[in-house]
């Protein structure tokens, strides 16, 4: 297999090429975080190939002559990871999540593409979804997302791309997540600090549905190894046990043996009320996470420790 992964320095990334085979040849895409090819020699993924390049401002012909003109499959998971930032710079979201896709499709062959999109797609929604529910979303985050996928779409039934899956991602949380996100935030706040107050953004009733990431990723290789059943195919990816933030806090906390006070504060961008009820994920491709939201909890808890004991460097990588 020789696959093409572009982001591949953040939070997925990482853990995907730390995942697939080490007999695939992968070429990896990264741009801003500068300790990946560090990260990549003390893990020893000598079949990984880091190429340093900017997908936001590329032309197809500049991504062509740096990562290869053909892959067997790629994961697309360049992008803005931040629906807050959309709001404040719909540009450079814009640039990040369609720019980046198109310069990749339009430059590159690739046989199979998974390119990871979002559940936030369903913005404005309540209740059940799935990728037939008609969307019209207006978070920036949430639109962008979307034009990706169809620009995908395009490419597929132009004969440019082989064959792709956009997949909803409700979200995954783990080892080398950004230090903005909840999870960490409830690891270091409850397990470390050992603190009881905890602030929440919003009334605490926004849906939460993420996975720990090693079941994220499992998901993901079966996406590639599974037969082509339609050229252009759309799923949604996420544990379907969605909880509440609050309920997320408490649970975190209960996990670490800590009796919360939680206190609720201004507005979140982007008001979660929807879950989905897609099937395909678990009656197609055989997929169930299993890693129990406590359990993950505790390896994220694990991994954040080791980091800390290997000094500054090794815990703050993203």
């Amino acid at each position: 297999m020789r696959l093409l992964v572009t982001g591949a320095s953040g939070f997925v990334g990482r853990n995907l090429i730390l995942g697939a085979p080490v007999d695939w040849r992968i070429t990896a895409t990264w741009n801003r975080t500068e300790d990946f090819p560090a990260f990549l020699a003390a893990q020893g993924l000598r079949h990984v190939t880091p190429v340093r390049i900017d997908l936001t401002t590329a032309t197809p012909e500049e991504v062509a002559r740096a990562v290869g003109a053909e892959f067997d499959a790629a994961v697309l998971l360049a992008a803005n990871g931040d629906p807050a930032i959309s709001v404040r710079r719909p540009h450079f979201d814009l640039a990040s999540n369609v720019l980046a896709t198109v310069a990749v499709l339009e430059g590159v062959k690739i046989g199979r593409a998974l390119s990871f999109s979002s559940g936030a797609v369903y913005d404005g929604l309540h209740g059940d979804v799935r990728p037939g529910t008609p969307v019209h979303p207006v978070l920036p985050y949430a639109i962008s997302k979307l034009a990706a996928e169809h620009y995908l779409r395009s490419f597929v039934r132009a004969g440019r791309t082989g064959s792709a899956i956009a997949v909803r991602f409700f979200g995954a949380f783990g080892p080398y997540e950004p230090e903005r996100k909840i999870y960490t935030k409830l690891v270091r706040a409850f397990a470390f600090e050992r603190r009881r107050d905890f602030t929440i953004r919003g009334d605490g009733r926004n849906l939460i549905d993420a996975m720990y990431v090693d079941d994220a990723i499992a998901a993901v290789l079966l996406l590639l190894a599974a037969p082509v059943a339609d050229p252009f195919e759309i799923v949604d990816l996420a544990s379907q046990t969605p909880v509440s933030i609050e309920s997320l806090v408490r649970t975190a906390a209960a996990t670490f043996g800590v009796e919360p006070r939680i206190t609720f504060e201004g507005e979140v961008p982007e008001f979660i009320e929807f879950r989905t009820v897609d099937p395909t994920m678990r009656e197609r491709f055989g997929f169930r996470p299993h890693v129990a939201l406590e359990a993950g909890l505790r390896r994220l808890a694990d991994h954040l420790a080791r980091g800390a004991a290997a000094g500054p460097a090794a815990a703050t990588r993203t």
